[in-house]
């Protein structure tokens, strides 16, 4: 009995078992449709359409709330990063980010259209910096196709482009040559910037100004955006060709930040300008030369103080030719006989010899009387002669003292002519003393008159000599 009871209390717990199992099984069967049917299906859990998609943006590594634009110096590079999150089940399809903040042309670049379910992904831009502040929202969106629904998530950010920027012109101004070189060169320089400029020093290594050399001002120089100031130096330099090269410097104090999120101090800003000037040679000084001692301003124009100013008009009538004895003609002689002027005749003495010379022609022919007012010498025509004594005039008084010694005498004339009867014939004389005084051209006119006969004479000459010739030629060849 024993025996039978235990096999019974055995099959009653297998029956059990297999009844557990077979519930499984049902179970099994039941539940595994229902999870297929659930995966095909739309699922809302987990966030779909319900905030899931998450937005970040940072600028050059800097985080942007929108309050504060991270500084970036202008023209230096701007790197923009979007993070996106699918804090959702469901997949996002054609997401995109929209940036007003970024320049024309440029677009946030993601490295694909759908972000997966639970999920991120990272865009970005990279662009030049602009001066001035660039804010905007930045907007970025997918889709759910199998739910028919736009997802989107939206953050503020930008960018604040630090323009430093200094301008420096230059002006040279010479004074006048009585400065003897001063030059004042004004120096403008200006902050065309966006933001003050602080230290402003301006020098000139060219012409060797430090930051005393050139005066700005009192304390250190400010600039606003926008404002301007003028610096000027004054110098002194010898003639010539000189050269400016004008630099200023300054600082605005504002730190940025480089792409890879690096702080970056505030720079140095230059400004240089060049210029070029001539300071002149001065002006030699006026030299007054005083008059030569005894030799007033009255000699220089033939004065009457001056001596021998006037020996050339009076010195034919200083020999005292009127009163010499003897002479033919001696009281009015000279009205009878006068003298031919001599026209065209140029001295060739010195001065006072060309008036000698028809004095002694008067001489000869014994009209001495008045010879230095009344024998038709125009003193006007005759220039003033230069102070100096008048040493020509007495060898041709002597010369016609001489000629009337040797009239009264019967000596030789001045033509070398003998006296006829123990004086001088009166045509001869006269003769004598025109030739004497005729100078070189009239000697060269007298000459050619004399010589009518020889211009036949050439002129056969310079005919036969070429026949001569041409028939001795002829004759050559014949032979």
């Amino acid at each position: 009995m024993t025996h039978a009871g235990r096999s019974s209390d055995y099959s009653r717990i297998r029956g059990r078992r297999a009844v557990r199992a077979g519930a499984g099984i049902l179970a099994g069967v039941l539940v595994l449709p229902c999870l297929v049917l659930a995966a095909g299906a739309p699922a809302r859990a987990g966030g779909a359409g319900d905030r899931a998609l998450r937005l970040t943006v940072t600028v050059n590594g800097r985080g942007d709330d929108g309050e504060r634009p991270a500084p970036v110096r202008a023209g230096g590079e701007v790197v923009k990063r979007y993070r996106l999150v699918n804090r959702g089940g469901a997949d996002l399809h054609g997401v995109r980010v929209r940036d007003p903040g970024l320049p024309a042309g440029v677009a946030a670049r993601c490295p694909r259209r759908t972000l997966v379910g639970l999920t991120s992904m990272e865009c970005a831009a990279r662009f030049r910096a602009l001066p001035g502040t660039r804010e905007g929202t930045v907007r970025a969106e997918g889709r759910i196709p199998s739910l028919g629904l736009a997802v989107a998530a939206t953050a503020r950010s930008g960018y604040s482009g630090v323009l430093g920027a200094l301008v420096l012109g230059e002006r040279v101004r010479v004074a006048a040559p009585a400065a003897k070189g001063a030059a004042t060169v004004t120096y403008t320089v200006a902050n065309r910037g966006n933001r003050p400029l602080y230290d402003v020093r301006v020098t000139d290594p060219g012409l060797g100004l430090g930051g005393r050399g050139v005066d700005c001002g009192a304390g250190p120089l400010r600039l606003a955006p926008g404002a301007s100031a003028r610096c000027t130096a004054t110098l002194r330099r010898p003639p010539g060709v000189h050269r400016s090269t004008g630099l200023a410097t300054a600082t605005d104090r504002v730190a940025t930040y480089a792409p890879d999120g690096r702080r970056l101090a505030a720079p140095l800003l230059t400004a240089r300008t060049g210029a070029s000037f001539t300071v002149p040679e001065p002006a030699p000084e006026p030299v007054r030369e005083a008059p030569p001692e005894g030799r007033g301003g009255s000699a220089a124009a033939g004065a009457p103080g001056t001596p021998g100013a006037r020996g050339a008009a009076g010195a034919p009538g200083a020999a005292g030719a009127p009163g010499v004895p003897g002479v033919p003609g001696a009281t009015g002689g000279a009205a009878a006989a006068p003298v031919p002027p001599l026209t065209g005749v140029l001295p060739l003495g010195p001065p006072g010899a060309e008036a000698a010379v028809p004095g002694a022609a008067v001489v000869g022919e014994g009209a001495g009387a008045g010879v230095g007012a009344d024998a038709g010498v125009d003193e006007g025509l005759v220039e003033p002669a230069p102070a100096a004594p008048p040493a020509p005039a007495a060898p041709e008084a002597a010369d016609a003292s001489d000629a009337v010694d040797s009239a009264r005498t019967g000596g030789t004339g001045g033509t070398g002519e003998a006296s006829a009867g123990g004086r001088t014939p009166p045509d001869a004389a006269r003769q004598a003393a025109t030739l004497d005084g005729e100078g070189f051209l009239g000697r060269l006119r007298r000459r050619g008159r004399e010589a009518d006969e020889m211009g036949v004479v050439v002129m056969l000459l310079l005919i036969l000599v070429p026949a001569a010739l041409a028939a001795a030629l002829l004759g050559n060849r014949r032979t």
